[in-house]
């Protein structure tokens, strides 16, 4: 009787992958390990950690490539990309970008106006343009604040272009772009 059951176990163990592998596809299987903290579908409710649905591909590798090589840091990212090959990482970045971006992040207040008008002078040109660039509508402001914290600190480098908008930014008006941006979670209400 064990033997049975120990064979039937084993048996599951393999096939539950190859199920959710031929419904879902190999990246999705390469993924698994991201949905723990990126959410089952990339998309994550408001706090510290990104959600990664309909970022860029070209963005997202070029991310994960920098964790892996260390010239990026971050609290668990080093250490979960360690090992990846190029491949590898460019099917993560495909499976994600793939990934509907309209449904990110929970309810939240309405836009502002003053941040949408901060948001369209200061941030949309690359924003939103630029393939290497992270999409941030709709990223929650904890984790907002998070990456402009690091990139202050030295800890994620900061773009030129995006110090200079930085700076022409008071306090109040930075936390209207935030607020501005974590309430975009769809395209339809953020214009």
């Amino acid at each position: 009787m064990r033997v049975v059951i120990g064979s039937l176990l084993i048996g599951l163990v393999f096939a539950v992958p190859s199920l959710q592998a031929g419904s879902r596809g190999d990246s999705f299987m390469l993924s698994n390990g991201c949905i723990n903290c990126h959410g089952f579908e990339g998309q994550r409710t408001p706090g510290a950690i990104p959600s990664l649905a309909g970022q860029s591909e070209a963005y997202l590798y070029k991310t994960l490539a920098a964790y892996r090589d260390g010239t990026l840091k971050g609290t668990i990212m080093n250490r979960a990309m360690k090992g990846y090959d190029d491949q590898t990482l460019r099917q993560f970045a495909e499976y994600y970008s793939r990934l509907p971006k309209d449904s990110l992040g929970a309810a939240v207040p309405q836009a502002h106006e003053q941040g949408e008008r901060l948001y369209a002078q200061h941030c949309s040109s690359c924003h939103e343009k630029q393939a290497d660039t992270p999409y941030v509508k709709g990223q929650s402001v904890q984790y907002m604040q998070g990456v402009l914290k690091d990139m202050a600190t030295g800890q994620r480098t900061m773009p030129e272009e995006m110090a200079s908008a930085m700076s022409a930014l008071k306090s109040e008006e930075l936390q209207q772009l935030l607020g501005f941006l974590q309430g975009c979670a769809q395209e339809a209400p953020c214009r």
